[in-house]
């Protein structure tokens, strides 16, 4: 007899499928553009970054001052202190240059970080919060852009000053000795790499990178340097080293002078002289170098320009006079308003005035952004 069928074997139970883990989100790049902030002091935010071109620099604020702390170059990580550990960000991160910067994923760390042991969270944990500590010591041994100078009021006091004399001094000192000890001689200049000047005026003269890049671009706007390439490659050509190291040697003259005797244009009687540089072109000397000027030419010349709009005001270019960088005006008639110049010297220290415009145009600049103005 047959033994019966055994029995088909129970279908065998399915397993529910895992849930698919979300995709890592992919990282994405930034754009920043020179100036831009990437973070602020105190922001919440927990985006780590890697900067793949340009330079941001790290900052502290402490009152109206910022302290400088660090620059992130190319090839390096920032924002990783609030990525660890969630806390409020503990400097401020600005563009020195246009940069670009890969976003790095938080889900992909998080993922990893829970595969670790708990005593490696731990040292993880600790680690960052020793750096923290660290980094909050720090503030209290850089030293502050606090300069004490002459502020609005005749007085001397702590006035916030981003880039002081002394500092300028520095950089362009700086700039003079690596120009003549490294830099390239060509026919009408000499080249110089942006990233040895930076090295010396930093680890050398203190001065922040922030700071000297700052400088070296109100060189260029005054026509002294002309800034090529990027990053690394980045170089600057120096036009004029005779003039660069006259300048110094005048702004230490001035700096050591009492605040009274001090050489004192405002912006509004910079813009007579630099007009009267501007229409008069080089006017013929005597034999002891100077030149009659006609004003009223000038004014003329300007008002047209500007669309009719009168530029050059008379009461404005007293304080020249003053000055003693012309002679008294004589007033002869409304065609005819002539001044004596020393024509060397007269274009000398508009160059000079000219770097120092364009300084306080700069600390004004910082004021103003702290401000909020």
């Amino acid at each position: 007899m047959a033994e019966p069928a055994k029995a088909a074997a129970a279908p065998a139970t399915l397993a529910a499928p895992a849930p698919a883990k979300p995709a890592p989100k992919p990282s994405a790049n930034i754009q920043l553009k020179k100036g831009m902030m990437l973070f602020t002091e105190g922001e919440m935010s927990r985006s780590m970054y890697f900067l793949k071109s340009g330079m941001i620099r790290i900052f502290k604020k402490k009152g109206d001052s910022q302290i400088e702390i660090d620059t992130i170059h190319a090839g390096q990580i920032i924002g990783e202190l609030a990525f660890l550990d969630g806390n409020p960000r503990s400097a401020g991160g600005e563009a020195l240059t246009d940069c670009t910067l890969v976003d790095i994923s938080a889900q992909n760390f998080i993922e990893t970080m829970a595969k670790l042991p708990d005593w490696l969270k731990l040292l993880m944990k600790t680690l960052v919060g020793r750096l923290r500590t660290a980094s909050t010591r720090l503030k209290q041994l850089e030293e502050a852009s606090m300069s004490y100078d002459y502020g609005k009021d005749g007085k001397k006091g702590p006035h916030f000053v981003y880039l002081s004399t002394i500092d300028v001094l520095k950089l362009l000192t700086g700039v003079l000795v690596v120009s003549a000890r490294n830099g390239t001689k060509e026919t009408d200049g000499i080249n110089v790499r942006v990233g040895l000047l930076q090295r010396y005026c930093n680890q050398i003269m203190g001065v922040p990178v922030a700071k000297i890049t700052d400088m070296l671009d109100v060189l260029e706007k005054c026509d002294i340097i002309k800034q090529t390439g990027k990053d690394d490659g980045s170089k600057c050509f120096l036009k004029d080293i005779d003039f660069l190291e006259k300048y110094i040697a005048w702004q230490n003259e001035e700096n050591l002078k009492e605040s009274a005797k001090r050489r004192v244009i405002t912006a509004k009687g910079f813009v007579n002289i630099a007009l009267i540089v501007k229409y008069m072109g080089q006017p013929s000397k005597d034999t002891e170098g100077n030149a009659t000027i006609n004003l009223a030419e000038v004014k003329a010349k300007a008002k047209v320009e500007a669309g009719g709009k009168d530029i050059f005001k008379m009461e404005d270019f007293e304080e020249v006079h003053t000055q003693k960088l012309c002679g008294a005006p004589q007033i002869k008639s409304n065609e005819l308003i002539t001044t004596v110049i020393n024509v060397d010297q007269f274009f000398f220290l508009y160059r000079c005035l000219r770097v120092q415009k364009m300084v306080e145009a700069l600390n004004e600049d910082k004021v103003n952004k702290k401000t909020g103005k």
